[in-house]
């Protein structure tokens, strides 16, 4: 089941979206070019970008028609889904561009439809706009550092797919949306389970307790031994950071006691961030060892 759509999951994050004019065109030209459904030299009965994205913003807003607004008293109603993306609210179009990934991976005819290269063209212009946004796996995330984006998140996220590790994959992809939302407890919850998950998929494990679980990492020789006391500092120091961070920082993995306690922002970004490197780090040392 995917996560809720970029308002729902974001709604501060939401209040931040400026997209120009020129952004907003070159949006539209990509979701119109992008339907297979779409031919302007025909009179087709239905396609996806005219028609199946408006109804899906209906639905999921349950809005009556889509809208263009001067002030919060004051709105024009919008024709079709093209004026929608070119004069809606910010935030919403963002929406847009995650439902309608949705429509070409659901579409009956998935060899017409390309959902992974309708994402890497809207993250070429999310990239030209110099935006903070970018569609990995069919939802939006804000990238505070470009070359985490590229260089880790990214990568963890392509190999945990690639690998089919479906839970691992949720739960980080969870971890770098609670992020973005502010919810930084959560963050943290997340990007441990997702370690956690990734551990106990690489070693075909249904359940073990997190110490035992690492001693086995250890033990599997997927950690390579370079020097005495290399894999017990790693699993000191290293491996169970991640964890370390959600069982002691208060109102994270237990109770927060009497006074209310929130993460720091750099803490939660130390623990998603340094999840997505481990993550990284052991898919890529598994499938050295598992080539096939």
């Amino acid at each position: 089941m995917p996560l809720k759509i970029f308002t729902k999951r974001c709604p501060e994050a939401g209040q931040e979206v400026r997209l120009s004019q020129a952004v907003r065109q070159r949006i539209w030209y990509l979701i119109e070019e992008s339907d297979p459904l779409y031919d302007p030299n025909s009179y087709n009965d239905w396609t996806l970008c005219w028609d199946s994205l408006k109804e899906s913003l209906k639905k999921e807003h349950g809005w009556q028609d889509l809208r263009a607004y001067k002030s919060q008293s004051e709105w024009e109603v919008l024709p079709n889904t093209r004026e929608f993306i070119l004069r809606g609210v910010h935030r919403f179009v963002l929406d847009a561009v995650e439902l309608f990934h949705d429509l070409l991976s659901e579409h009956k005819k998935p060899s017409m439809a390309d959902p992974a290269k309708f994402q890497n063209k809207i993250n070429g212009i999310f990239e030209d706009g110099n935006l903070p946004w970018r569609l990995l796996e069919g939802r939006i995330i804000k990238v505070d550092s470009l070359w985490l984006e590229s260089e880790i998140h990214t990568k963890a996220t392509e190999l945990l797919f690639i690998r089919g590790f479906d839970g691992a994959l949720a739960e980080f992809q969870q971890a770098r949306s609670d992020l973005t939302s502010g919810d930084h407890k959560g963050a943290i919850h997340a990007a441990n389970l997702a370690l956690e998950s990734t551990i106990k998929a690489i070693l075909d494990i249904q359940q073990d307790k997190p110490g035992a679980l690492f001693h086995k990492l250890i033990k599997s020789g997927l950690i390579p031994e370079y020097h005495e006391g290399f894999l017990r500092a790693f699993e000191d120091h290293i491996v169970r950071s991640v964890p370390m961070a959600r069982n002691f920082e208060k109102g994270v993995g237990h109770g927060q006691g009497i006074d209310v306690n929130e993460p720091p922002k750099s803490l939660t970004e130390l623990a998603v961030n340094l999840s997505g490197v481990l993550i990284l780090f052991l898919l890529k040392q598994h499938l050295e060892s598992h080539p096939n």
